[in-house]
């Protein structure tokens, strides 16, 4: 005997008979309304459920939410049109609460209908506005996979959320990737949308040390800001002043790409072009559009122009200028980071001592260890790695390897294959003053990066980024 075909309706019937309830009895339970529930159950045709009232008659069940969720896509579709009044709000939650087996049944049945993208636009922006943006990915990647236009703003808008959404990717391979896929894009998005999408990309690009790409992206970034806050100026003086709605004050875009520009050039010894760029931030009072963000934001960057103007101080070698620069570490924790690395940095290229410093930082070091960021974590790499050299220049070679081994460590975190050929090369050079503990770690650390490799390679470990 053939077994009957599992509905909603069905389950609905079947469990009212159990429960005991008549439609009277269990519209009182659910809260629907009677005649509504007589029409979804006997009605010829059935009148559709919304998901509203499938939750409540879950509810009332006392099942978990989400019960009949894999027969509810039925209800989404007809054999002439997609429901959208009901499969938009199913989407959402089944992401939301993880029933994605219930997203791919209806994915697979939605792209054989018209114009399934508008509908899979909208589900994935409105997650994605909702914060729930590791939910909204599966949408806006089958939207980039189908759509025919790669030159449409909502092509360069998906891009953009999908590059917006690897903040927190510590891996470099994956980085680059992420800026090779998004970068033709960036110029096709709604001005507000670019301004974010260039500063991410000025900051990805400092993370990979692409100095010139950093350099592009800074020069895009300030000039965009800058027509942005004259049209703004302009409509001001005829009193036709608009709510901008940035992500951010749009001063923190201006002042990046001052910023921005003035560390590229001086990470490639452009010193002087750089003191000129870092002028450009050091006072942005003068900046009409500003609301109390905006105004904290400026003396943040007043603060940076201090320290960066340490920095070239330290890059051209004036170590006369080292206890001034260490005054100000200690009054801004912030800045200790960045600082460090680029006072020990100056140490080696000019062999000037930095003991004290070191000395006097030590604890605030320890604590670095807790960053998660991209940024602070090749931050703390650059910094282990000068100091392991730092170390080793003067003798202290037993803690000058072990600093090496910590740097391999988030050299292999990072995924850079450069950084890790850096430390590499530096313990080989040191090996015969490693003891037999530092030697054994080192091998232990090679094998489990040959392994990874190979594992990558044999397809075991995939990144999946976009």
């Amino acid at each position: 005997m053939e077994a009957k075909l599992k509905t909603i309706r069905s389950e609905i019937e079947k469990h009212l008979s159990r429960s005991g309830h008549n439609l009277a009895s269990f519209a009182k339970v659910s809260g629907l309304n009677r005649g509504s529930l007589s029409a979804i159950l006997h009605g010829n045709p059935p009148k559709p459920m919304s998901l509203g009232q499938l939750d409540a008659v879950t509810r009332a069940f006392g099942f978990p939410e989400g019960w009949l969720y894999p027969l509810y896509v039925d209800e989404c579709f007809s054999e002439e049109r997609i429901s959208r009044r009901r499969v938009e709000p199913f989407l959402i939650r089944c992401a939301e609460i993880g029933k994605m087996h219930c997203v791919e049944d209806v994915l697979n049945r939605i792209m054989e209908y018209p114009k399934p993208l508008d509908i899979l636009y909208s589900v994935a922006e409105k997650l994605f506005t909702g914060g729930k943006i590791q939910e909204s990915l599966v949408f806006y990647r089958i939207i980039v996979d189908n759509e025919l236009d790669s030159y449409s703003e909502r092509m360069a808008i998906c891009q953009y959320r999908i590059f917006k959404s690897l903040e927190s990717i510590v891996d470099k391979e994956e980085q680059l990737r992420a800026v090779i896929t998004f970068e033709p894009y960036r110029g096709r998005l709604p001005e507000k949308m670019q301004l974010d999408g260039l500063l991410k990309l000025a900051n990805v690009c400092f993370t990979l040390h692409k100095w010139k790409d950093v350099e592009k992206f800074a020069d895009e970034l300030r000039a965009l800001a800058n027509g942005i806050y004259r049209e703004q100026l302009r409509k001001k003086s005829k009193r036709r002043e608009e709510e901008l709605d940035l992500e951010r004050p749009l001063v923190i875009y201006y002042g990046h790409g001052y910023l921005a520009k003035a560390t590229a050039l001086t990470k490639q010894g452009k010193y002087e072009e750089a003191k000129k760029y870092t002028a450009g931030y050091a006072d942005l009072s003068w900046f009409e559009i500003l609301d109390d963000e905006g105004r904290e934001v400026v003396k943040d960057f007043s603060l940076f122009a201090v320290a960066n103007s340490f920095t070239l101080e330290m890059m051209i070698g004036n170590n006369a200028a080292l206890p001034a620069y260490s005054a100000f570490l200690a009054n801004n924790p912030g800045e200790i980071l960045p600082g460090l690395v680029v006072i020990v940095e100056a140490a080696n290229r000019y062999g000037f001592s930095v003991d004290k410093v070191l000395a006097q930082f030590s604890r605030e070091m320890v604590r670095f260890e807790q960053f998660m960021d991209p940024i602070n974590i090749d931050r703390l790499y650059r910094l282990r790695y000068q100091i392991s050299m730092y170390l080793l220049d003067r003798g202290q070679y037993n803690q000058g390897v072990e600093t090496i081994l910590q740097s391999l460590h988030l050299a292999i975190r990072l995924n850079g294959a450069g950084n890790v050929i850096d430390c590499v090369t530096l313990f080989e050079t040191y090996r015969n003053y490693a003891t037999e503990q530092q030697q054994k770690k080192y091998g232990e650390t090679i094998r489990e990066l040959r392994k990874n490799e190979e594992n990558t390679v044999n397809g075991i470990q995939r990144s999946g980024i976009i």
